[in-house]
């Protein structure tokens, strides 16, 4: 065991190398991998973005933790491998997408590795736009490449406790309660699969619950007021002191 730094950081590079080996044929240069908050975002790649004192220049991929709890693995691993065929479009691409954009050429890519892009992150969406998602083509290249990944024994051994889940997170983490997993049976371990589509959450202790956090984060946007002479309500941040205009009364927080 090494510092949390080193391990942290040590298992993305291990991802980053394992996927670089197995589904781009080590073709990809090393990258500068990060974890960076950008709201919204699972991860970005930035060209060029880091430059050593000999002159030697290192594309950026960076990852958001904040993410990471709420997500399973299988999530975290679509992203770094996204953020890869961008990578790899910069590097050997014929048509290069504008900054942001994701084009047909990357879609391609993206397929060729068994990944579908897809606006909506579910079959049927648009598969070149500005905002991409993906999902994992079933029998493909890539979920084949993770079940490997996880049988070698990867397991992140950091996630923030306190990560910020979004809309698309829960639709996704509903969807993952649809995976089979009949084949599970009681004193058996979980097929590489299964644990590819498990939250992060219930695989490390003392993560703080997802209703709880949603809960948190209305009450610091919100809060309501009830005026009893008139029976009125109003909404408004937290520490209002308001008047009610029909009955001079002041509102109460609830």
């Amino acid at each position: 065991m090494g510092t949390p730094t080193q391990d942290f950081y040590g298992l993305l590079q291990r991802a980053y190398t394992f996927f670089n080996q197995r589904l781009f044929g080590g073709d990809l240069p090393h990258a500068l991998i990060t974890a960076q908050r950008e709201k919204n975002t699972m991860g970005y790649f930035a060209p060029e973005r880091w430059v050593s004192p000999d002159g030697h220049k290192a594309h950026e991929i960076a990852l958001n933790p904040a993410y990471f709890a709420h997500h399973a693995l299988i999530e975290i691993f679509q992203t770094l491998v996204h953020e890869q065929c961008h990578l790899w479009q910069h590097e050997f691409g014929q048509h290069k997408s504008r900054r942001g954009y994701h084009n047909k050429e990357w879609a391609e890519k993206m397929q060729a590795l068994g990944l579908m892009p897809s606006s909506t992150g579910m079959e049927g969406g648009r598969v070149t736009g500005q905002k991409m998602s993906d999902y994992p083509t079933p029998g493909g290249r890539f979920l084949t490449v993770c079940c490997e990944l996880i049988a070698s024994g990867f397991q992140l051994p950091w996630v923030d406790r306190f990560g910020a889940p979004s809309a698309a997170c829960q639709i996704r983490n509903n969807e993952m309660m649809l995976i089979d997993t009949d084949d599970e049976q009681p004193g058996h371990e979980p097929s590489e699969q299964a644990l590819l589509y498990t939250q992060m959450s219930a695989l490390i202790p003392d993560v703080v619950a997802l209703d709880t956090i949603q809960l948190v984060a209305r009450a610091r946007q919100k809060a309501r007021y009830h005026c009893q002479g008139c029976n009125t309500n109003l909404w408004g941040k937290p520490g209002l002191n308001v008047l009610c205009g029909n009955c001079d009364l002041p509102y109460q927080a609830e």
